[in-house]
């Protein structure tokens, strides 16, 4: 799995609060070849019970309801813009 940072600008569709929750780890923004899906999909967002298939700006698609569980995450993405918490293995003691 590869892991990207990139500018919150870059998915303008994509809500500030939704933004703070990938950055913390709360809710997923990833991509996946496991799935062909819809075909404007760029992204998918995994939140607390739902996974949405996402296009090049951030706009909602639809909801992934079908086949769901064969998603796989190939390469995850963060906001390099917006802050996130330290990681544990990068505090010094």
């Amino acid at each position: 799995m590869k892991l990207h940072d990139i500018l919150s600008a870059r998915l303008p569709e994509i809500g500030d609060s939704v933004k703070e929750c990938v950055n913390l780890g709360e809710w997923l923004l990833f991509k996946t070849e496991a799935l062909a899906g819809h075909p404007k999909a760029a992204f998918y967002l995994k939140t607390d019970d739902c996974i949405f298939e996402l296009d090049d700006s951030g706009r909602l698609l639809q909801e992934v309801t079908e086949d769901a569980d064969k998603l796989e995450i190939d390469e995850l993405f963060y906001f390099a813009d917006i802050s996130r918490p330290t990681s544990l293995s990068n505090t010094r003691l």
